[in-house]
Parts: structure tokens; C-alpha cells; sequence
């Protein structure tokens, strides 16, 4: 499955439940080969609304993040959600919904062919890796993975901006191979 026959599977896809409670599923954007992934857990409403992850303030806020790293916004970065439909009330994803999901993350990770994953929130890192891994890295078959605070957090509770640059550094470390 190329990019455009996952983006049409991700758009009409009836893995589950919250096909029915969609607008819109939001697929992933970014660079087709971009050597890094970005993960948040699920979309929210502007994400619905907008078509694409993480849109709004807490978007805006992420390029900034990456851009700080030296990671170019959509070429460098690929940004996608464990689930591509948003839970209704904002609700973390169910197993279930994670699970039928899972398909179209392993997709996208085989076609852009990443070299280093950053996590966003608690959830996000937890159910890519077992367990959430704020201020480390942990592998995921061979590539670095780090997880850090989601930009809306930030955007909340600004205090912890210091700690999720700690972590974008150390993401950055573990790409460049001093990590």
C-alpha cells in the first residue's frame, strides 16, 4: 500500500466504532520519507475539522518545537496519531480502537521510513511502547524513540516547556547517534 492507498484506506476505514461517530478520519501529513515521526495519541476537534494532526495553537506550537531542533515542519517530520478518528468527548482511545488502528501506524512507519520517533503525552507514548518513557530513550526495533509532553499540555501548563526541550535535545541526541 502506497501513500495515497493508505490515506483512501485511513478516509474509509470501518476498523471500528468511532467510524461512526467521525466527520472526518485524519490522516497523517509531513514528508513522504521524513526521517522523523511524531506521534500524538488521537485528533481533536480542529483536527477533525481541519483534516490534519495536531492543527491550531498546539500545531503551531509543535512546528516551533521541531523547527528548535532543526527539524523542518512537514518535509523532516511526519506527524500522525495512533487513531485516526476522534474519540468523542476527547476521550482516550479503547484497546480496540488502538489496536484496529495499529495497521495504518505500521504502515506508515514502513513507507516513511523514520529514523527516530518523539511521542506526544502520556497516552501516545505508553501504547507505542508499553509504557510511557519521558526523559529517556527506549528503542523500538532499532529506532530511537523519545516520549515528551503534547503541545496542548504545554499550551496549559507552560512550566513544563523546559523539561519537554530536555526531551526534544535528547530526541535529537539519539537521531544523531550520541544518544
Amino acid at each position: 500500500m502506497d501513500w495515497p492507498a493508505l490515506r483512501a484506506a485511513v478516509q474509509s476505514c470501518t476498523r471500528c466504532t468511532l467510524c461512526q461517530e467521525r466527520s472526518a478520519a485524519v490522516p497523517g501529513r509531513g514528508g513522504d520519507s521524513a526521517p522523523w515521526l511524531v506521534l500524538a495519541t488521537a485528533p481533536n476537534g480542529d483536527d477533525e475539522a481541519q483534516g490534519r494532526p495536531l492543527a491550531g495553537a498546539p500545531g503551531q506550537l509543535l512546528d516551533n518545537m521541531l523547527k528548535a531542533i532543526q527539524v523542518v515542519p512537514d518535509k523532516d517530520a511526519y506527524v500522525a496519531t495512533l487513531v485516526k478518528c476522534r474519540p468523542q468527548g476527547d476521550r482516550a482511545p479503547t484497546a480496540d480502537e488502538l489496536a484496529a488502528c495499529r495497521p495504518y501506524l505500521e504502515r506508515e512507519l514502513a513507507l516513511a521510513g523514520s529514523r527516530a520517533i518523539v511521542t506526544l503525552g502520556h497516552t501516545a507514548g505508553k501504547a507505542l511502547l508499553g509504557a510511557a518513557a519521558r526523559g529517556k530513550v527506549v528503542r523500538l526495533e532499532q529506532i530511537p524513540v523519545v516520549a515528551t509532553y503534547h503541545p496542548a499540555d504545554l499550551l496549559r501548563k507552560p512550566e513544563d516547556k523546559a523539561r519537554a526541550w530536555a526531551d526534544l535535545c535528547l530526541a535529537r541526541s539519539a537521531f544523531d547517534g550520541r544518544a
